[in-house]
């Protein structure tokens, strides 16, 4: 089920909202906690039914290899303990391989013997890359004695909270078990939380419906043209930018809802975007983009292999295999893997004339008078680079677009675009053809460098157990005209064109 579908809007989030106080009111938090739990895997399932026993066989094994660990601890049996969660973490492992990777491993067996591969693609289960990491995460954390009360509904309530059961924010288990407590949830009581909640899900459902899937109409027909040829200069540059700014502002966009979804039930969900292309450097742009990814990364890869505390050598190393993994993560496919190895190089590039500056003061007051949109700019067209790989099907396409992006004026044929409906006023009124891709690249460039994100727009506070800031009246009144016209215009778009779901929902 699609956040911006109206089945979604109008039938599942009003039932579940209504459901949830009146129990939460009237019986208690555990029963509403309950309720919470079954709509959640309601919301699953009904992408294909078949694949909830799947979620629901591993939540269970899971739930029990962290109560071994939990019990080997209290047993003070340090070894017993540690090869329960080798077992867990290799069973969640197994289980995402089996599913993600099979066929790119059979497809190239196979091909290094030139005969087609015998099996089909297989289909993943919704949201099986964050929940295997979550659930990764609790079952270490069990390991470390982070984890206080093992509970079969606090479990199931951490793993299958729709806002972010399908992608992310990747959600560590204490911040947000700890809300459960009524008694030390303020957010149960406050009306602002409701309200904030619904301005995050206005401006995320505009942030999708006009901004991302507009701009996936000036990427997908190049990408797709690459496929076969390497298509025009002009061509290969607008789709490239056209889809950094789909990715952006697809990405942003779910970020925005499942928060604004978690606060309108009294939950706080940790910030996962905030403007990573006004980064400064590759460096920076990992702490913007995608946050709880790089935290997971950094608390239970970088740390564990390492670290920086053999050197920089091996520091270098282990940001790289970091890095690398991060990418093998995101899809099985060679472009994957480079795009990985690429954001490595830079980080580590990036690392090395940090180094390079704290050598040099002369060199470093000179770097630091440079004005930041130089630093921004070459950081944004260093990322959409590396966007080509994450977004062409196979290594042969990202090669036709990285051959056309460096020979800009190599021919200047844009494909047509269909126009539709609604969409077609606006563009009529911007411009058609070649013309109008670029002014809707220009503008979004705009709104992501000029404007504030949306958790500074509402002041948005992630710690868990915080009341959400109070609203002064005026401003209440301005933030709440900005929703209402967001989710009047996303209503308009969705009403004449087909929902689409979300980009991370393929990884």
């Amino acid at each position: 089920m699609l956040f911006n579908s109206f089945a979604f809007l109008f039938v599942f989030l009003p039932v579940t909202l209504a459901v949830w106080f009146l129990l939460k009111k009237n019986i208690g938090l555990r029963t509403a906690l309950s309720w919470l739990v079954l709509a959640s895997l309601v919301f699953y399932a009904v992408w294909d039914v078949r694949y909830l026993a799947v979620l629901l066989t591993s939540i269970s094994i899971n739930f029990w290899l962290g109560g071994r660990i939990l019990k080997a601890r209290e047993s003070v049996q340090d070894k017993q303990a540690g090869l329960w969660l080798k077992a867990g973490v290799s069973f969640n492992l197994l289980v995402l391989g089996g599913f993600k990777y099979t066929y790119f491993l059979a497809s190239n067996l196979f091909a290094l013997f030139g005969t087609a591969t015998p099996i089909d693609p297989i289909v993943l289960p919704l949201a099986i890359s964050f929940v295997t990491f979550q659930k990764i995460a609790y079952l270490v954390d069990c390991r470390r004695g982070h984890v206080q009360r093992h509970n079969a509904l606090d479990y199931l309530f951490f793993v299958s909270f729709f806002p972010q059961l399908i992608a992310g924010p990747i959600v560590h288990h204490k911040p947000l078990i700890a809300q459960t407590r009524g008694d030390a949830n303020p957010l149960f009581a406050q009306k602002e939380a409701l309200i904030t909640g619904f301005c995050f899900l206005a401006l995320g459902l505009f942030k999708k419906t006009i901004l991302a899937d507009s701009m996936s109409r000036y990427a997908s027909p190049v990408f797709e043209l690459a496929r076969q040829t390497v298509p025009g200069g002009e061509a290969a540059w607008q789709a490239m930018l056209a889809y950094s700014l789909q990715l952006y502002f697809d990405f942003s966009a779910y970020s925005d809802m499942a928060i604004g979804l978690a606060l309108m039930f009294g939950f706080k969900l940790p910030v996962n975007f905030f403007s990573p292309y006004k980064a400064t450097s590759v460096i920076d742009f990992w702490r913007r983009w995608h946050m709880t990814l790089s935290s997971f990364l950094r608390d239970y890869l970088y740390i564990p292999l390492g670290g920086n505390r053999h050197g920089q050598v091996r520091r270098y190393r282990n940001l790289w295999l970091t890095m690398l993994l991060a990418g093998v993560w995101h899809g099985a496919g060679w472009n994957f893997f480079l795009w990985g190895a690429v954001h490595g190089s830079m980080l580590l590039l990036n690392h090395f004339w940090h180094h390079c500056l704290q050598a040099r003061p002369a060199l470093n007051r000179l770097w630091d008078k440079l004005p930041s949109i130089i630093s921004i700019a070459f950081t944004f067209i260093l990322v959409a680079f590396a966007w080509v790989l994450f977004r062409a099907s196979d290594l042969g396409s990202a090669s036709h677009m990285y051959t056309a992006l460096l020979h800009p004026l190599s021919g200047t044929h844009l494909p047509s675009i269909p126009w539709q409906s609604m969409a077609q006023v606006l563009e009529s009124m911007l411009g058609t053809g070649p013309d109008a891709g670029w002014i809707w690249i220009t503008t979004g460039l705009i709104i992501v460098w000029a404007l504030p994100n949306t958790n500074e727009l509402l002041s948005y506070d992630p710690a868990p157990n915080v009341a959400v800031s109070k609203i002064a009246p005026s401003r209440q009144l301005r933030l709440g005209i900005l929703a209402g016209v967001c989710f009047w215009f996303a209503l308009k778009w969705m009403a004449v064109r087909p929902a689409t779901e979300f980009l991370y929902f393929n990884f």
